[in-house]
């Protein structure tokens, strides 16, 4: 069974992969992109497992995806008007490619 942290971040990820596939397919405007960005509770999650995270190494992926969509929706502005919607395409890549890894690591987890 799934805990609240693998869960939390799973949720995040799926859901901003779905943001930033419907910018690429040209079925969110950019605006609205980065709305619902920034709307996902990412800190509050960094916030509620801080400590899991200094305490356990293995939740590294899980870290790593919270620290992605971060700097996403920090740094959203600069890196659409600098590099366009087509950023999204390696943001997409970088998360997909860190799901598996959850599922490798979710033994570990305990709620804090």
């Amino acid at each position: 069974m799934a805990n609240r942290l693998h869960q939390d971040v799973v949720d995040l990820v799926h859901q901003a992969i779905g943001f930033m596939d419907d910018l690429m397919r040209e079925t969110l405007d950019a605006e609205t992109y980065a709305e619902q960005l920034r709307a996902l509770d990412v800190d509050r999650v960094l916030e509620e497992y801080r400590q899991a995270f200094r305490q356990d190494a293995g939740l590294v992926y899980y870290l790593d995806a919270l620290m992605i969509l971060s700097s996403l929706q920090h740094e959203l502005d600069y890196q659409v008007a600098e590099y366009g919607v087509n950023v999204a395409s390696e943001d997409i890549k970088m998360l997909r490619e860190l799901l598996p890894k959850f599922n490798d690591s979710q033994t570990r987890i305990e709620d804090p």
